[in-house]
């Protein structure tokens, strides 16, 4: 245990910020796990992978709630929604996970279950005012970390994690809210992100994007696009043709005033024109001799929330 302790601490310092003390004490004791700070109340009652896990959940708590000094009251989900998508990661490390892309999954799930509940409340209700502890933990806990890994969709991988390095060294300490954090993801990406805060933040609206349609002409490949849902999104799309060949695609939306240029999990060959926000219809057209089948499929690493994704993929044959 003390050298998954000791592993975990150094992977945290490179990954979201040194810790700024030179001790931390991980204690035996209570009846579950608790966060304190510079120390973590862990029980003794687990299998390793468990015991491990939760001890990394609470670790994050000292950089999330502690230094950063979050408000857990008005903005729960910047504490434990961080702290699940960092302890999540980390674990992925520890244990080596064999596809770090989907190592979220489970944070995903939980925010799927919450729209399909018809419970769910915007992530700026207050801690003690959720109507449900239902809607508390699948909001603040994981609606919170899918708030991260849909970012990387959004800006890139790189561009996230270099973003959570800055906002660390910024506001350590200094009490961030929502906007500051904002405010350091557009400073590292280049791109205005006050809609996605504004959205996924302070409203209860869903992404769902489908293919309405696609044909081949003289002129190429023509894709339509729908957005089904009230939440609007970028789009990544993979094209598989020519024997497995893959031609990768973005549209950003008009509102980003920009797009990212690269992603360790989906680097575009080309940009496309913007897709307006207000826009329910895109229409694209990629030039070009397709003749072979063509596979299209919306958002390849499944990294926006979907609430479905049986419209995402169209064949031509």
């Amino acid at each position: 245990m003390q050298g998954y302790v000791d592993t975990a601490l150094q992977l945290i310092n490179a990954t979201f910020g040194p810790y700024p003390f030179r001790q931390y004490s991980v204690i035996q004791g209570g009846d579950g796990g608790m966060e304190y700070p510079m120390a973590t109340l862990i029980t003794g009652n687990r299998d390793l992978r468990s015991l491990v896990g939760v001890t990394v959940h609470e670790l994050m708590h000292n950089w999330y709630q502690m230094v950063l000094g979050n408000n857990e009251s008005l903005y729960a989900w910047m504490d434990e929604g961080f702290t699940s998508f960092a302890s999540s990661e980390i674990k992925s490390r520890l244990f080596g996970s064999s596809d770090l892309l989907f190592i979220h999954v489970g944070s995903y799930q939980g925010y799927f279950g919450l729209v399909r509940s018809g419970l769910e409340e915007p992530l700026t209700t207050h801690a003690d005012h959720y109507l449900s502890n239902y809607s508390y933990g699948n909001s603040v806990y994981s609606k919170g970390a899918v708030f991260l890994h849909q970012l990387s969709y959004i800006i890139g991988k790189e561009a996230l994690d270099r973003t959570l390095l800055e906002y660390f060294k910024t506001w350590q300490f200094r009490h961030p809210t929502p906007n500051d954090f904002i405010r350091v993801a557009e400073h590292v990406s280049g791109q205005e992100l006050d809609w996605y805060q504004e959205y996924w933040v302070n409203t209860t609206r869903v992404i769902d994007y489908a293919i309405d349609t696609a044909w081949t002409s003289t002129q190429g490949l023509h894709i339509k696009l729908v957005q089904k849902g009230n939440m609007p999104m970028p789009i990544d799309l993979a094209i598989r043709h020519s024997e497995n060949e893959v031609t990768r695609v973005t549209i950003p939306l008009d509102i980003q005033r920009g797009e990212k240029t690269t992603d360790r999990y989906f680097s575009p060959d080309f940009v496309a024109p913007d897709w307006p926000w207000t826009f329910e219809q895109y229409q694209l057209i990629i030039p070009g001799n397709w003749t072979d089948e063509v596979e299209i499929r919306i958002d390849p690493t499944r990294r926006i929330a979907d609430v479905n994704r049986t419209d995402n993929t169209f064949f031509i044959r």
